[in-house]
C-alpha cells in the first residue's frame, strides 16, 4: 500500500481555507493579535554596555528636552529627547545608553512588521494555498542564504567571480523549495543560470569600460571604508540580485506555461510547443518590463527629482555621472536578462517536456509543481 503523499495531508487544510474565507480572516486576526501582543511585551533585558540599546515605556515629559522612561528591567530613567521624538504616554520606545546617559531613539516600530507579515501570510494562504506559503518560506531561505553565505564573503573581500556559486545557491533555494524537484524546476533553474552568467559577463565588461568605482552610493562608500567591502563587488551583486528577481518570475511562469501546454497534447513537435509558449512569454515579458521600470523609478524618485530640478547641468552630463549611469545600467541589464530568459526557459522546457503522443493525464514528463 503506497504511503500517503505530503499533498494528501495538506490538501484538506488548503481546501478548507478556500471554501471558507472566514477561516483565513480568523487566522489572520490571530496572527495579527499575536504580533500586536509582541509589540507590548517587554524585550529580554540585557546588561547595560557603553553604547547599549534597550526598550521601555514612555511615561511623561520631564524638563524641556527630557522624558521619563520606564525600562524593561524596572529602572526609571530620564532620557534626552529631540524635537522629532514625541511619543505618547504608554508608548513603547527605544532607548540608548551612552556613558550613563540615556537618549530616546524613537518609538519601537519593528513589531509592526510582524502585524504586516501576519496579514501577508493569511492573504497568501487564502489566495494561493500552501504553494504561496512555500514561496514566502523560500524567500526567507533566500534572505538567510544572503545573510549567512553571500554577505560574509563580501565582507571578507571576495571578488565578484567567487560570488557566483553563492548566487547559484540562492537560485536553487528559490526554485526547488517552492516548486519542487521536477522538470519544470530543472528547466527554470538552467535558464536562470545561463542568463545570469551572460548578464554577469556583460556587467563585468560595462564596469571595466565605464571605469566604475561603486562609490556613488553612500552606503557602499561607508561599507568599503568601515568594513573593507569592495564597492564594485557590492554593486555587481546588487545588480545581479535585481536581475535574478525579475528573471525568476518570468522563467517559472514560462516553464509552467510550457508544462501546461505539453499536458494538453496539442503540440505536434518541440518547435510547435516552443512557439505556443513564446506567445504567452511575449505578453508576460511586456508586462514585466513595465513593472520593473516603475519599481526602479519609485526607488530612484528622490534622485530623479534632483535631476529634474537641476537647471544648470546639461542632461548628457548628468547621464555621464557615475551615480545616474550605474542606476540606468542596473535597470537596463535587469531588463535585458529578463527578456533573454523568456526564449531560453521556453526552449529548455519545450525540449525536456515534449513527448510525442503524450497522455495529458498520465505523462510524468510534464509533472506539475507540487501543490
Amino acid at each position: 500500500m503506497p504511503a500517503p503523499s505530503k499533498a494528501s495531508f495538506t490538501a484538506p487544510f488548503t481546501a478548507a481555507l478556500r471554501r471558507h474565507p472566514w477561516l483565513t480572516a480568523l487566522l489572520g486576526a490571530a496572527l495579527a493579535w499575536a504580533a500586536l501582543w509582541a509589540l507590548r511585551a517587554p524585550l529580554p533585558s540585557a546588561p547595560p554596555t557603553l553604547s547599549g540599546y534597550g526598550a521601555g515605556t514612555y511615561e511623561q515629559a520631564a524638563a524641556p528636552g527630557e522624558a521619563r522612561i520606564r525600562l524593561d528591567d524596572g529602572r526609571v530613567v530620564t532620557a534626552v529627547t529631540y524635537a522629532e521624538s514625541r511619543p505618547r504616554p504608554g508608548q513603547r520606545v527605544v532607548v540608548q545608553e551612552i556613558g550613563g546617559q540615556h537618549v530616546l531613539e524613537g518609538p519601537l516600530r519593528w513589531p509592526l512588521l510582524l502585524v504586516l507579515l501576519a496579514l501577508l501570510i493569511a492573504a497568501t494562504l487564502s489566495v494561493t494555498g500552501l504553494q504561496g506559503f512555500r514561496a514566502l518560506l523560500g524567500s526567507g531561505l533566500c534572505l538567510a542564504a544572503l545573510w549567512l553565505v553571500l554577505l560574509p564573503r563580501l565582507t571578507g573581500g571576495a571578488g565578484t567571480l567567487t560570488l557566483l556559486p553563492a548566487l547559484g545557491l540562492v537560485l536553487a533555494l528559490s526554485v526547488y523549495f517552492v516548486h519542487g524537484l521536477n522538470r519544470k524546476s530543472h528547466a527554470a533553474l538552467a535558464a536562470l543560470l545561463l542568463c545570469a552568467a551572460a548578464g554577469f559577463g556583460l556587467l563585468t565588461l560595462l564596469v571595466g569600460a565605464g571605469h566604475l568605482t561603486g562609490l556613488s552610493d553612500r552606503g557602499a562608500t561607508v561599507a568599503q571604508a568601515s568594513y573593507g567591502v569592495d564597492a564594485v563587488s557590492l554593486y555587481v551583486v546588487g545588480v545581479m540580485l535585481t536581475a535574478l528577481g525579475a528573471m525568476n518570475d518570468v522563467a517559472i511562469t514560462q516553464t509552467s506555461a510550457v508544462a501546461a501546454l505539453a499536458r494538453t497534447g496539442h503540440a505536434r513537435s518541440r518547435r510547435d510547443l516552443f512557439r505556443q509558449g513564446m506567445q504567452i512569454g511575449a505578453d508576460h515579458a511586456s508586462g514585466t518590463v513595465n513593472v520593473l521600470v516603475l519599481v526602479y523609478a519609485a526607488g530612484a524618485l528622490p534622485l530623479l527629482l534632483l535631476l529634474r530640478a537641476n537647471r544648470t547641468t546639461p542632461l548628457w552630463v548628468q547621464l555621464n555621472g557615475e551615480g545616474l549611469f550605474t542606476e540606468l545600467t542596473a535597470l537596463l541589464l535587469a531588463l535585458l536578462c529578463m527578456v533573454l530568459v523568456v526564449p531560453v526557459s521556453t526552449a529548455l522546457a519545450a525540449r525536456w517536456m515534449f513527448r510525442p503522443g503524450a497522455d495529458p493525464d498520465t505523462d510524468p514528463a510534464t509533472d506539475p509543481a507540487p501543490r
